[in-house]
Formats: C-alpha cells, structure tokens, sequence
C-alpha cells in the first residue's frame, strides 16, 4: 500500500528553515512554480527522460559488467600461464582483492556522492577505470594484477550506489522498478556483448601482443571514450540537465514530489546515517544481496571456467556464456514488467525467482559429470536469480527517503554486495575442479535462505505500513503539504509515508 502528499502542493507555503538542512530542489520548486501537472506534461518529460538518461545508464552499466569480468574473459587465452598465477591465485585476483577494494570503497563513496555532484563522480571513475583497465594489458605478474585489480574495484565502486540515487532523482517510486530493470540490463547486454567480443578477439593474433591483453584494451578505450561523453552529457539532477528546458526541469521536479525522498542534498546528516544503520528493514536487504551475490560472484569469475568444465573446448565456452545474458535479460525484463502491471509484487517476486534458481543449483551438484547438457542447462536456469539485484535496489530506491540514509542505505547493499563477490570465488575450490561441488551447494543455501529473508521482510512492511495507518488515523489528518523537499527520512513521515512491498 502507498500513500502519497499531495503532488500539487505550493511549494511557497514550505516553513522557512535553515537552507542547507532541506533538499536543493525545495529552492527550485519555489522558484519554479508550476502548478499541477497535467497528464500530458507528465508524459511528454518521462519520454525525455527516459530517452536521454536510460540509454546512457545502460551503457556505464554495461561496460561497468564487461569490464570488472574481461578478466575471466581472458582466463582461458593464456592471462594465467602469463602471470604465473598458481593455486588460489586467479581467484584472489579474479574476484576476492576486487571486492575487497570495491568493499573498503564504500564509506567513501557514499560521502562522495552526497558532498560532490553525482554525475561528475560518475563519469570522472568512468574515465579513470578505463585507464587502469588498460595497464593489466602490461602486467605479467600475480602481484601487479593484484594491485591494478584493487584499482579497479575503488574506481568502479561508486556506480551501483550513485545509480540507486540518481533513479530516486527522476523517477517515481512506481516507474522505478523498470526503469532499474532496464538499466540493470547493462550486466546481460555485457554478458552477451563481452561474450561475442571474446570470441572475436581470440582470432587475433600479434606477435607482440597476447590475446588475452587484447581484451583489455579494447575494453579499457572503449569506456575511456564514453566517460568523456558523459562527463558532458550526463547531468547531475534534473535541475540542470543540459537537455532538459528550464520549464521541463520544474516538471521533472514536481514529477518526484509525491516520493518524498528527495532529489538533491550535499549535507551529510549523521542523524540519518544512525537511522539507516538501525533499520530494521536495511538488514534484511542487506542479507538478501549478500546472499544472492554469493551464487552471482561464482558465475562472474568462473563462468567461462566452469563452462569449460562441462567439457566443452576453450573458444566454443566463451560463446556459450552469451545464452546467460540472454536470461537473465528475460528474467529482468518479467520483473520489471510485472512490477508496473502489479502493485507490491516485488518481494513475491525476488522470493519466486529464487525457486528455480535453487534446483538448478541441485542439478548441478548431483547430476553426472557425463551429461554434458543437462550441466550446461542447469547452468543457465540458475541465471533467472539475475532479478533479485534490481528488485532489492528498487526497494532501496523507493522504501529510503533523506538523501543522506538513502545513500548509506545504498553503500551498505553494496559492502555486502562485495562481500559476496569475495567469498564466491574461494568457494570454488582448485581440488574440486571441474565439478566445484563446494560452489553449487553453497548456491543452494544461498537460494533457500534468500527466499526466507524476503518473505520477512514482506511481514515485516506490512506490519510497518498497518502500525502507520493506525497513527494517522488516531492523529486525523495532518497537514504535511510543502515538506516534499525538506529531506525528511521515511521514520521522520510516518503519517504520509507507506513502504511498497
């Protein structure tokens, strides 16, 4: 159940307070006065949104997906033999000292996207990532790879946070679940892309350069190009997107009003990052991302690995990756289709999917070495899990208001998104290879114990939401016009505020 102000509010009849304690679009809504929204306005904006911003997000998030994984790309053309890595030493530098980074990052980053504007921060790392991604064309030891690998995870980190916020900026709470599935479909685009581009680049032959380098940098000038075009392009809320008029910037603003949890704030408030680290509802998200991330993480490192222990030939497993992106696309698409068409439906749906995820998981622990396709199917049937991720961060997006517990809330799903992706590749263990029973049985917990969490953490919105509507009604109604921009967090509204299931 969601309950919302009233989106045609005054802004002037807002009570003058201390500038810097609300929300910058509090002063743009009283500047820009507009009145109500007609439908066709409402319309006309969102187009434009999604035309300039998706397609750009989509883009960072694949290459973002491409790049963190050119890695296992490159595992089965030589990167390993050439860097001597022995033992657990692909998974340490595969995945553990990346996450790790990406890990440690954390703190830092949500102060960053909350002190400096979100789209510099976005594209500056965009920009830098590419570089670094370059220099493991030239690294030929174990100790080099680990160094440039926790660069990469530092730089990469800040994405999955500032996305979460910059979807809460410009779309409302019921037009956020597609719109993150549509953006979280950069990881099956990359899966398909970085696929297709592997199989290509291990045709080139240079006797200068390994193949395996070649992955690198390609990928590392390509992503150098396109952070140069969103250091232009992409804007850092809608009140100063260049393809937006001045007019159409009022309305963007006026669209997220009824979300009350903000737009733009550069204070840090530790009044709210002490909320966030108390709420109930965090831990379960967390616990749920840590949980799915940690089947996730295996796929992401040892896909092409793993594939080629079903007994398929070296090249021919790079492009059996491709069907995986496929998947989880569809799988992606379902979710965000399904929350659009169905109101609270999103933890019924991250607890569903988690099913044939778990007895894919079993297949591949008790099915036969032998067959060969039944592995390969069981594979690409635990990708459907692929729609947790933008559901968990669609209720970060929608359920945190206060800029400040929102962005904590979102550095928070991503340390434990991180510790994840470090524990999944010590998972699969060199003894068990090339069935990693080890793994798959640790995905099969996984599964189990994601669909308990979600289900809790269904009861427990409920409870929340009935608790609140007993106080509004015993309190009459209140009058929370104007306070939409105030950057209140969601404890801070209990008479207006209702969390989507």
């Amino acid at each position: 159940m969601e309950k919302n102000a009233n989106t045609t509010t005054d802004s002037s009849s807002i009570p003058e307070g201390r500038q810097d304690d609300v929300d910058n679009a509090y002063e743009f809504a009283k500047q820009h006065e507009i009145g109500p929204l007609s439908a066709d306005d409402n319309r006309r904006v969102l187009k434009k949104i999604d035309r300039h911003l998706l397609p750009m997000m989509i883009a960072v998030y694949t290459l973002n997906f491409m790049d963190k994984n050119a890695l296992s790309y490159s595992a089965n053309f030589g990167l390993t033999a050439d860097n001597h890595l022995v033992g657990n030493q692909y998974s340490w530098a595969s995945g553990s000292i990346f996450y790790l980074a990406y890990l440690v990052s954390q703190p830092v980053v949500a102060r960053l996207i909350v002190k400096f504007p979100i789209g510099r921060v976005v594209a500056i790392a965009t920009i830098l990532w590419g570089a670094v991604l370059m220099t493991i064309a030239a690294s030929r030891s174990f100790a080099s790879l680990m160094v440039i690998r926790a660069i990469l995870g530092c730089l990469e980190s800040c994405i999955n946070p500032a996305f979460i916020i910059i979807s809460a900026q410009w779309w409302t709470r019921d037009e956020q679940p597609l719109r993150i599935s549509f953006w979280y479909l950069g990881n099956s685009i990359g899966q398909v892309c970085g696929g297709l581009l592997g199989y290509g680049i291990a045709h080139i032959t240079n006797a200068h350069v390994p193949n395996w380098a070649w992955f690198f940098i390609i990928f590392g000038a390509i992503t150098i190009l396109y952070g140069g075009f969103m250091l232009y392009y992409l804007p850092d809320s809608p009140m100063n997107a260049r393809w937006l008029s001045e007019k159409d910037r009022a309305i963007a603003i006026e669209r997220v009003r009824s979300n009350r949890t903000g737009v733009e704030n550069h204070v840090w408030k530790w009044s709210q990052f002490k909320e966030c680290m108390l709420d109930i509802q965090c831990w379960i998200l967390v616990a749920t991302f840590f949980l799915d991330d940690i089947p996730a993480g295996g796929v992401a490192s040892f896909g092409s690995i793993v594939v080629k222990g079903f007994g398929f030939s070296t090249i021919y497993s790079t492009l059996l990756l491709v069907p995986l992106g496929v998947i989880q696309a569809i799988c992606i698409l379902f979710g965000g289709y399904m929350t659009k068409r169905f109101k609270n439906i999103r933890t019924w749906l991250i607890a569903g999917c988690q099913i044939p995820a778990l007895i894919g998981a079993v297949l591949l622990y008790t099915l036969p070495r032998s067959n060969q396709r039944g592995l390969l199917g069981s594979y690409y049937v635990v990708q459907t899990h692929g729609i947790v991720g933008t559901l968990t961060m669609s209720l970060v997006s929608s359920n945190f208001a206060g800029y400040t517990k929102k962005a904590t809330a979102s550095a928070m799903m991503y340390v434990a998104f991180c510790v994840g992706q470090v524990v999944a590749p010590q998972l699969f263990l060199p003894s068990e290879a090339p069935g990693y029973k080890t793994a798959f049985l640790a995905a099969f917990i996984c599964f189990a114990l994601c669909i308990l969490f979600t289900i809790a953490l269904r009861f427990y919105l409920i409870w929340e939401n009935k608790k609140r509507d007993s106080i509004a009604l015993a309190e009459g109604e209140a009058s929370s016009s104007g306070d939409e921009f105030l950057d209140l967090t969601d404890k801070q509204q209990k008479d207006v505020f209702r969390y989507v299931l």
